[in-house]
Protein backbone atom coordinates (compact mmCIF):
# COMPACT_ATOMS: atom_id res chain seq x y z
CA UNK A 1 0.00 0.00 0.00
CA UNK A 2 1.16 3.34 -0.62
CA UNK A 3 0.36 6.39 1.42
CA UNK A 4 1.60 9.98 2.54
CA UNK A 5 1.31 10.59 6.47
CA UNK A 6 0.96 14.08 7.39
CA UNK A 7 2.53 14.94 10.88
CA UNK A 8 1.05 17.34 13.11
CA UNK A 9 4.00 19.75 12.61
CA UNK A 10 3.59 19.35 8.83
CA UNK A 11 6.11 17.39 7.49
CA UNK A 12 5.27 14.71 4.92
CA UNK A 13 6.52 11.17 5.16
CA UNK A 14 6.19 9.14 2.05
CA UNK A 15 5.87 5.40 2.43
CA UNK A 16 6.32 3.20 -0.57
CA UNK A 17 4.23 -0.67 -1.96
CA UNK A 18 4.77 -2.74 1.21
CA UNK A 19 4.15 -0.57 3.99
CA UNK A 20 0.98 -1.08 6.13
CA UNK A 21 -0.73 0.75 9.18
CA UNK A 22 -2.70 0.23 12.15
CA UNK A 23 -4.27 1.73 15.21
CA UNK A 24 -3.75 0.69 18.72
CA UNK A 25 -6.40 0.20 21.19
CA UNK A 26 -5.34 4.13 22.78
CA UNK A 27 -5.22 5.82 19.48
CA UNK A 28 -1.80 5.58 18.52
CA UNK A 29 -0.50 4.64 15.24
CA UNK A 30 1.70 2.33 13.94
CA UNK A 31 3.52 1.98 10.56
CA UNK A 32 5.15 -0.74 9.12
CA UNK A 33 7.37 -0.36 6.40
CA UNK A 34 8.39 -3.30 3.99
CA UNK A 35 10.72 -4.72 5.49
CA UNK A 36 8.59 -5.16 8.64
CA UNK A 37 10.28 -1.77 11.08
CA UNK A 38 7.85 -0.41 13.37
CA UNK A 39 7.35 3.73 13.90
CA UNK A 40 4.51 4.38 16.50
CA UNK A 41 3.29 7.42 16.41
CA UNK A 42 1.02 9.36 18.95
CA UNK A 43 -2.45 10.14 18.51
CA UNK A 44 -0.80 14.28 18.73
CA UNK A 45 1.45 13.79 15.87
CA UNK A 46 -0.14 12.94 12.82
CA UNK A 47 -2.58 14.71 10.97
CA UNK A 48 -3.67 12.51 8.63
CA UNK A 49 -2.68 9.63 6.02
CA UNK A 50 -3.70 10.29 2.35
CA UNK A 51 -3.16 8.15 -1.05
CA UNK A 52 -0.57 10.26 -2.49
CA UNK A 53 -1.17 12.73 -5.29
CA UNK A 54 0.18 11.49 -8.94
CA UNK A 55 2.84 14.37 -10.39
CA UNK A 56 1.71 16.19 -13.19
CA UNK A 57 2.70 14.21 -16.49
CA UNK A 58 2.53 11.03 -15.43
Amino acid sequence: MTFDLHSADGDVHHHGDGARYSFTSTGHLVVYDAEGNKTLFSDHSWDRIEEPVARPGT
